[in-house]
């Protein structure tokens, strides 16, 4: 009997499990490895800071070095700016006095003198017609004047006075035909004002 109730106690231990609930939160227990992972985080993000810095440092100092190199830029041009605008003043004089001493030069080599021109025009101007002014310029001479009369005795006037600078025996050889360039009348003298011009000829030298 006996016997018998030990192997039921026996057999009733050996059916009984061994088990608990496991309650631990893993997020809320420390980090125990060697080298937590918040190191390599921090460290991280420290290095992507001072790269951040170390770039943004790099940048102003290379726009520092621009503006610098812009600022001589400005400096440069502002004084080559000075010196080509004293040259260019310059070369105007310089163009200036080279067409004075060539129109004195092409003056100089006329086949005719000034004097003698003055004298011949002098002789053959007619009474109702009065030079103002002589434009000599090299080898072209333009008279500029006034014709008394009528507008058709004045009209009239202009024309013989160019027909008789082109018959002239002085006038004729030396010049082309000479060409009534401009008839006008002036409303202050009511005068008709008139210009002539006069090109020396190829063969007169």
């Amino acid at each position: 009997m006996l016997s018998k109730l030990k192997k039921k106690s026996d057999a009733t231990e050996v059916t009984v499990p061994s088990w608990h609930l496991d309650f631990r939160d893993t997020d809320a227990l420390p980090d125990m490895k060697p080298i937590r992972t918040a190191f390599f985080i921090n460290g991280l993000a420290i290095l992507i800071a001072a790269m951040s810095l170390l770039l943004f440092a790099y940048q102003e100092l290379e726009l520092y070095s621009l503006r610098s190199q812009i600022d001589d830029w400005d400096r440069q041009i502002e004084q080559d700016r000075a010196q080509s605008g004293q040259a260019a003043a310059a070369f105007k004089q310089f163009q200036a006095q080279e067409r004075k001493i060539k129109e004195t030069e092409a003056f100089l080599k006329t086949p005719m003198k000034l004097s003698t021109f003055l004298l011949r025009l002098g002789e053959i101007l007619p009474e109702n017609i009065k030079i103002d002014t002589i434009d000599w310029r090299g080898r072209t001479i333009t008279l500029r004047g006034t014709v008394s009369g009528s507008p058709d005795e004045a009209s009239g006037y202009a024309s013989g006075m160019v027909e008789l600078l082109n018959s002239d025996e002085v006038f004729g050889p030396v010049f082309d035909d000479a060409v009534l360039t401009s008839l006008l009348r002036n409303p202050a003298s009511g005068m008709l004002a008139l210009e002539i011009r006069l090109e020396f000829t190829q063969e007169a030298k």
